[in-house]
């Protein structure tokens, strides 16, 4: 009898080898992850009229980075965005929707990160 070369049987490995593989996760993205996002209504009304899903993850991350900083202006990293699967391009034309929008202002500044001010998180009497 001849081995054939192409015998699946053969080439299984034994439950035994099989080892489930745990994905070690950082204590900095779990703690990312525990978080929530609190996003006023009038923020929510004003994002339906955005053109990109990249420009809701901007948004979001907005919303935590200004809660977290206590409303203070702040810098917004390539390396930040990356986090929330938004590329550096990704994130200008995020930036450039919200601005837009009248959600928040940037400051550019060449070759450095834009700093980033939320306009108004409470609602605008009358808007």
């Amino acid at each position: 009898m001849r081995d054939n070369p192409f015998d699946l049987e053969r080439l299984r490995l034994p439950y035994e080898l099989i080892a489930e593989q745990k994905v070690s996760v950082s204590k900095k993205e779990r703690k990312r992850r525990k978080g929530f996002t609190i996003v006023p209504g009038w923020w929510q009304e004003r994002l339906t009229k955005a053109q990109n899903i990249s420009t809701y993850r901007v948004a979001l991350h907005i919303l935590r980075r200004h809660w977290e900083g206590g409303g203070e202006p702040f810098t917004l990293s390539n390396g930040a965005m990356a986090l929330e699967n938004v590329s550096r391009w990704r994130k200008w034309r995020g930036l450039e929707e919200l601005e837009q929008l009248g959600l928040i202002a940037v400051e550019r500044r060449e070759r450095r990160s834009p700093r980033v001010t939320v306009l108004a998180v409470a609602a605008k009497k009358g808007a």
